[in-house]
This record gives C-alpha cells, sequence and structure tokens, in this order.
C-alpha cells in the first residue's frame, strides 16, 4: 500500500530547487564526465542536502565502485583536482561530513517487477528512512526483454511515475540499462525510450548506456558492449576495448584509477562516478550555466613570456578571474595570479583579457586554464590550453565561419604554417563536445571543413550558441557560432 509521507519546509524547499520545472529535464549523460567542471560549492551543497537511496544488482555497482575509488583518486590530486581530502567521501548516514547514500539500500534491481517497486515503497514507509529524497534504482541486464515484450510502461515507466505522484517529496532518477551488444536493436530502442520519455515529460534521467558509448575523449563507439568491448557493426566482427586501449595510453592514477568495475573496465566505473557527482551536484541545485560566455582562449609566445588571451561575450555575476599553470608532466596545478583578475560583474558586449606569463622557462611546454570566480565565490575552469615556453610564435590561423548565423550547416577555415596534428571541434556553450570535424595530422596550408549542423552521433543538434575550437601543437583557438531556427 503506498503511503503519503509529509516533508518538512527544509526539504519542500529542497524539492522545490532540484527536481526540473516543467518540460525541463535533468539529463545525465557522457557530458557529464568532467569531474573537474564541478564546483566545490555544489559537491559540499550535496553532501549537506542529499539522502540518497540506491537499489541496483551487479551492474549497478559500477556507480559506487566508481565513487568509493574517486575518492583516494582526487585526494592524490588525479585529474589535477586539488580538493580538500576526502571530498568526494560517501557512506550510508553521511557521517563525517560524507555524502550520505544507502547503497544496496532495496533489494534487487528494476528487472524484476513488482519487486522493485513494492521494495521502494517499504523502504520508504519505513520512519527510519524518513529523510530520503533522492531514489535511484539500475538494470542489470532485462531492459531490452521488457521492450520486446512490450512491458518497459507497465513494469518500469508508469511504476516510477506512480511513485513520483505518491511521494511528492523524493526525486525519482530514472535509469537506461547498460548496452547489450548481442541484443543490440532492442536495448538501443529500449534506452530511446526512456530516454525521450524523460525529455518529454521534466524527469531526471542517469544516462548509464550513453556514458558508457564513449571514451573520455569523446569518441563515440556505435556498437559497444558492457565490458567496453566495440564492434564494426550489430553483426560485425570485435575491433577492440575503448576502456582497456585508453588506460593503456593514460598513466594511472593521474588520469583514471583502479577500482572494482563488474562485467567492465575501471574507466568505465570511473566515469559513471563522475556523472554519478554530476547527478548529486544538479539535484543540490547547481546552476550549471556558465556566469562568463567564454568564446576564445588562445595562448602564445611572445619576446616576453607567454601571452594568454580570452574574450567572452557577456559575463553574470562575475567577480574576475585566476590563471593557473602546470607543466605536461605534472598533475599539480599552480595560481599564477595573487590578486584577482577584475571581472565586469554583469555585461552583455564582448570584452577581450589578456595575461602574460613572465616566469614561463624556456624549453617547457605548459598547459594553462582560466578560473572564472563569481561574486558569491562559486569558480568554474575553463581550459586547459597548451602552449611550448620556447617554440616559435603561434602561426595557425582559425577563421570565423561563415555563413554566421546559420542554418542548417556553415563552413569553417582555418590554417597551419606546418604540417601537425590537429583537433578541430564543436562544442557547446558548456564546454561539451558536439562533433569532430577535422582530428589528425594535417598539411600546411589553407583548409575549409563543412559542419551540417549535425552531432556525432547524426542527430541535429537544433539553434542555440556554438564554438569551434581548433588545437594545434602550440596552441587553442575558438570562435563563436551562432545557429539559427
Amino acid at each position: 500500500m503506498l503511503q503519503r509521507r509529509t516533508i518538512s519546509t527544509a526539504f519542500a524547499l529542497l524539492y522545490l530547487l532540484t527536481v526540473p520545472v516543467w518540460g525541463q529535464a535533468v539529463i545525465i549523460n557522457h557530458n557529464c564526465v568532467d569531474i573537474t567542471a564541478i564546483p566545490l560549492s555544489a559537491i559540499t551543497a550535496a553532501k549537506a542536502n542529499l539522502h540518497i537511496a540506491y537499489g541496483h544488482t551487479s551492474h549497478g555497482s559500477q556507480v559506487t565502485d566508481g565513487m568509493t575509488g574517486l575518492v583516494a583518486f582526487a585526494s592524490g590530486g588525479g585529474k589535477g583536482l586539488t580538493h580538500p581530502p576526502n571530498t568526494f567521501a560517501w557512506n550510508n548516514g553521511g557521517s563525517g561530513g560524507a555524502l550520505d547514500l544507502h547503497d544496496y539500500a532495496m533489494g534487487g534491481d528494476c528487472g524484476y517487477y513488482p519487486d522493485w517497486y513494492n521494495n521502494t515503497v517499504n523502504y520508504l514507509n519505513n520512519a527510519a528512512n524518513a529523510d530520503v529524497n533522492v531514489i535511484i534504482w539500475s538494470w542489470c541486464g532485462q531492459v531490452d526483454e521488457k521492450y520486446a515484450a512490450g512491458t518497459l510502461y507497465s513494469e518500469y515507466i508508469n511504476p516510477m511515475a506512480a511513485l513520483e505522484a505518491a511521494y511528492p517529496g523524493v526525486t525519482f532518477v530514472y535509469m537506461t540499462g547498460h548496452v547489450d551488444h548481442w541484443d543490440d536493436a532492442n536495448n538501443k530502442a529500449a534506452n530511446q525510450v526512456i530516454r525521450d520519455y524523460c525529455n518529454a515529460n521534466g524527469k531526471v534521467l542517469y544516462d548509464f548506456a550513453d556514458i558508457e558509448s564513449y571514451d573520455p575523449d569523446g569518441t563515440w563507439y556505435q556498437y559497444p558492449n558492457d565490458n567496453c568491448d566495440y564492434y564494426a557493426s550489430a553483426t560485425g566482427s570485435r575491433l577492440g576495448n575503448w576502456a582497456a586501449e585508453w588506460q593503456d595510453s593514460h598513466t594511472e592514477n593521474v588520469d583514471w584509477y583502479s577500482c572494482g568495475s563488474a562485467h567492465s573496465e575501471p574507466l568505465n566505473a570511473n566515469q559513471k562516478a563522475y556523472a554519478a557527482w554530476w547527478l548529486w551536484a544538479a539535484l543540490a541545485g547547481w546552476d550549471q550555466s556558465l556566469a562568463v560566455e567564454m568564446t576564445s582562449l588562445s595562448a602564445g609566445r611572445d619576446a616576453g613570456g607567454v601571452v594568454l588571451s580570452w574574450t567572452v561575450a557577456c559575463e553574470t555575476e562575475c567577480a574576475g578571474f585566476h590563471v593557473w599553470r602546470r607543466t605536461e608532466n605534472r598533475t599539480d596545478w599552480e595560481k599564477l595570479t595573487a590578486a584577482l583578475i577584475p571581472g565586469r560583474g554583469n555585461a552583455s558586449d564582448c570584452c577581450g583579457y589578456t595575461y602574460t606569463d613572465r616566469t614561463a622557462s624556456a624549453g617547457i611546454t605548459y598547459l594553462y586554464r582560466i578560473e572564472e570566480i563569481g561574486v558569491n565565490g562559486a569558480s568554474v575552469f575553463h581550459g586547459p590550453v597548451i602552449v611550448n615556453a620556447s617554440g616559435p610564435p603561434v602561426t595557425a590561423v582559425l577563421r570565423q565561419n561563415y555563413p554566421n548565423p546559420f542554418n542548417p550547416e556553415t563552413t569553417v577555415a582555418f590554417s597551419l604554417a606546418a604540417q601537425e596534428e590537429i583537433t578541430l571541434a564543436v562544442y557547446d556553450v558548456r564546454g561539451r563536445k558536439v562533433r569532430t570535424l577535422a582530428d589528425g595530422v594535417t598539411a600546411a596550408g589553407g583548409h575549409t571543413v563543412v559542419w551540417d549542423g549535425l552531432d556525432d552521433r547524426g542527430n541535429f543538434t537544433g539553434a542555440g550558441i556554438y564554438l569551434c575550437r581548433l588545437q594545434t601543437s602550440e596552441g587553442s583557438y575558438v570562435r563563436k557560432m551562432v545557429m539559427v531556427q
């Protein structure tokens, strides 16, 4: 029997702040795996306000096993993180300032109906769990079977909606199932049904399948399996394992960390943990819209040192900027600016900023990033960009796309002084990669590439502001593009 619960004013306020408004879904997918982009203030808010109950079996443990490994990884400076030790700690009860997450709170997974539904009701009706305000369930392997049987709505979506109606003080997180190469068509169709429902009805979705379909560089694998193998087609031969390949080409405890990852590789659980913290931060009220719309960020050398230049189209509650630097073989970042580079608070017009690093040593390759500081103390990082302090001046050029504004396609032109390896990609204003236009060794001279408005999966991106970024061996160049309806 369902039992409606009353909630305190504080919990009611939290609910109003964190659930999506009608028609605005919260979608956590492969675009939400940059753990360095989540401000410490949002992490702190999640630990202070959320009380989470998680039901799952083996596949779902990738999320919490990844979260467990993240604690030591981040405390050791992995990914260049500089948060206090144990920032990402979690436990049942939230003791010691940790996130309150009750793992295996409800038995089974959401493939077993009506068990998962009844277990949820019993859990929430227990007075000992009165503070719980987030419920999240994972699948194991039945999402494609329910789609094929025509029961995905009756045994998952409709029961979730019923729980939402019965417990208005609780945010229920929907989830897609893990990828399954051996039932590719039904698996993809089932997960898309869940995505479409959540998007259309303003739900909160943790897109488990989407997260494990991309590597950390944003490369999409159309035919992946849950162990991170990828294939030539739905019936084609195995081509490799994206997670193992990425792990082998990157540094453990710097770029990734070893942890439990049932049925899969550690990197998959890493990505799941990053996305989980993005979810917790979002549910705790993190406003992911940038206070500054940065349209370009580049670095180059002149006689005085390394010159950083960045341009913003507008500023909202921006107190100013700090500049950070590290060498390519280190993970710890050094703040170069003792005093804040003043911002303009609120401004709707374009403005350029520069900073010269006069302490850069010859022969060293540096990474730089810009920290934007809001008037409320929250911060967001932009970058990094890479420059060699002793190399020749940057001579690559990224020209403004034409036409601009455009619909549905536009031409991007760029030129290189010498043959080199480059990446040309389109990002949305939150820094999420949308489309790779060029990637690899490119000859010197002029080049043009047409962007047809589609993302890497072939989906139309829609009207909005996009950033085209050219990354070369000596720096990064960005142009603002506007797609109109």
